[in-house]
């Protein structure tokens, strides 16, 4: 799903010859990718500290959002107060992110057409609305976009050499974590019953 978000901000920068596997990795039988973490990651760390802080935002907002969208087609009340939860775990880290770079998104229309993973929001509900309608998989789908995120802001952070996107995400990685762990704690409490 990351790639598709590559694909489009790279689109977006003039790019012209660039695809996307249908399917994603999953779907790939072929020869084996190489090269290091710091392939590709120039891109998301070339702008300055307000267009990181714009990125970062837009995905907290676009998560929050998908979370909403799943809550209000899930039948399962439990899984329903989850959804709920996430969704309010990412206004939080929106208002601290407010609040640790005050000024960087006031006044300014923030695009929250893509979200985690680069999936617009009807395209990963279609894609994930199948695999929403228990408990467990919720937690799942809440894990693996949370890992997505704690993997691509934990790079980032280590690639920027801006000390002030550093922060933003250093600390955007280690919400990652805090929600992985908390969903964790959630998967384990449902596996014991």
């Amino acid at each position: 799903m990351r790639s598709k978000a590559a694909a489009q901000l790279l689109l977006a920068d003039g790019f012209t010859n660039i695809y996307n596997m249908s399917g994603g990795i999953i779907a790939y039988d072929g020869g084996k990718a190489v090269g290091d973490e710091d392939f590709g990651m120039a891109f998301f760390v070339s702008g300055d500290f307000n267009d990181a802080f714009q990125m970062s935002y837009a995905m907290e907002e676009g998560l929050r959002q998908l979370y909403l969208a799943l809550e209000s087609l899930s039948s399962d009340d439990e899984a329903s107060n989850l959804l709920s939860r996430l969704a309010r775990f990412e206004e939080g880290h929106k208002a601290k992110l407010k609040v640790m770079f005050p000024g960087n998104a006031d006044g300014e229309e923030i695009n929250t057409d893509s979200l985690e993973g680069g999936f617009n929001r009807q395209q990963i509900l279609d894609h994930f609305a199948s695999r929403t309608g228990t408990l467990k998989e919720i937690i799942e789908l809440g894990m693996m976009l949370e890992t997505q995120a704690f993997d691509l802001y934990s790079r980032l952070a280590r690639q920027t050499e801006d000390e002030e996107s550093k922060v933003l995400f250093d600390y955007l990685a280690k919400e990652e974590k805090l929600h992985l762990h908390f969903l964790g704690n959630e998967l384990d409490v449902l596996l014991q019953q």
